[in-house]
Parts: structure tokens; sequence; C-alpha cells
């Protein structure tokens, strides 16, 4: 009965009974690994090319008054919105794990402590190589917003071959620095990623921050990535103001 309880709150979701849902239009797929089954929406016009990626970020971890939830589904629609737009042939909209389909395996250390655990970057790859294959394609662009930047350079240090680009818009690239600036606690249940590694360096890669990002602040992003691949967002902030650079994002082919 609860596994039927949560398809039903799916299909509410999905039929706009629920939070309105931009990618409404695009063909839904659940991709499931050994441990997670994670949520995506695609439209695949041509087989062959590359295919884009977007990974959404942390979504709804945490509550006003800074206690996990009990649901991490995202609750604003920037990046949902920013790939349903992108008139690229093959977009891809990746869920993180929990998000909008809760598996058994789930629990609130997925979305706080080991949100980067290997396991839960383990069902990302595993998905972003499921539709590749799906779009019949050798190379993908990984888009990373917030923490979906962390997800998308730890899947592209693993296949550099496969990545044709990395981007991110306002994202974490090592946690440690990211939470002892904030003054948080360390998320002891997840894997970092060195930046200073020769195979992240090499990498084709755009990261784009906000000018008045106080989430993911430029100081850090500059301390994480050489200024030839950093692009300062004037205005915007950690949700907002990143209008200017979608045009930029969507030509990526």
């Amino acid at each position: 009965m609860k596994g039927f309880y949560k398809i039903f709150i799916l299909f509410l979701f999905l039929t706009g009974c629920a939070t309105p849902n931009p990618l409404k239009d695009m063909r839904f797929q659940p991709i499931s690994s050994s441990d997670y089954t994670v949520a995506s929406w695609y439209k695949i016009t041509k087989t062959g090319m590359p295919l884009k990626v977007y990974i959404e970020g942390d979504g709804h971890s945490f509550d006003r008054k800074g206690l996990p939830t009990d649901d991490p589904t995202p609750e604003g629609l920037f990046l949902r919105q920013l790939a349903v737009d992108d008139p690229s042939p093959n977009v891809v909209y990746l869920a993180r794990p929990c998000q909008y389909l809760m598996s058994t395996h789930c629990s609130q250390k997925d979305w706080t402590t080991g949100r980067f655990s290997e396991q839960i970057i383990g069902a990302m790859e595993a998905s972003v190589g499921a539709l590749m294959k799906k779009a019949k394609t050798q190379k993908v662009i990984l888009i990373g917003y917030s923490g979906g930047g962390m997800i998308a350079s730890q899947i592209a240090v693993r296949h550099p071959k496969d990545v044709k680009e990395l981007i991110t818009i306002a994202g974490v690239l090592n946690h440690k620095d990211w939470t002892t600036y904030h003054g948080d606690l360390p998320l002891v249940d997840s894997i970092d990623l060195d930046t200073q590694d020769a195979t992240f360096k090499s990498l084709k890669q755009t990261h784009y921050v906000g000018q008045k990002d106080t989430v993911v602040p430029l100081e850090l992003s500059e301390k994480w990535v050489d200024a030839e691949h950093l692009f300062v967002v004037k205005k915007a902030s950690h949700e907002k103001g990143f209008d200017t650079i979608y045009k930029k994002i969507w030509a990526e082919r």
C-alpha cells in the first residue's frame, strides 16, 4: 500500500495536480540502480548527437529552521525551466536520488551528510550512462546546479573521454571548503572532489557564479577553478539573476 501511495503522488505531480511541473512535455523515465531509482525527464530527437544532462541541486533538503526535511524534492523551478527551454535536440533533466522518487534505500543521510556519497554518485553515474545509451551517443555535456555541480564534476573525472563539456551554475566543487566557510557540520558520509587533480583540470569546463551569491560565494569558486574557466554573472544570487547566461548554455551542443 505504501508503494502504491508513492506512485499515486508521483502521478499527481506529473499530471499537474500537485506542484506545477514545467517538464510535463518531456518524457519521464525512472532509472534504477542497485540502491536507488532516479527520476529523469528527457527529449531525444537526434540520436548520435551529444546529450545535455541538467543535474539538479540539493533541493529541499533543509527547512527554514535548518533541520533536515523528510523529502528533498526541489521546490524551485530554476533548473527545470532551464532544461525544458533548451532548444538542443537531446536534453535531460536529472533529479538527485530520493527527489520525486523515494526509494526504499533512501534515508535523510542521502540528502544531508551523505549527499555526495559513493553510492549517490554511483547511482547518478549509472543514470547518465543509461540515458547516453538511450540517445545512442558517446558524448555528454554535464550541467550541474549548486550541489549538482559536485555530482557533475565527479562523473566527469570518472569519464573524461565521454564528457564534451562540464558546466556548473553556482556549483559546489569542494564540500569541505564549503561547510568550513559556513561553519556547518562536515559532510562526513560524502567523498570530495580534488579540483587540483590533473584529470579535472584537463576537462573543458565553464563555471558560472553569481556576483551576489552568499551560498556558494565567489571567493570559494576562485579557490577551486582557474580564472579562465570562471564566469561571474553580475547581480546574480544563488537562484536568481542568471538569465544572461541562458543562451550561452543552450548554445552548447
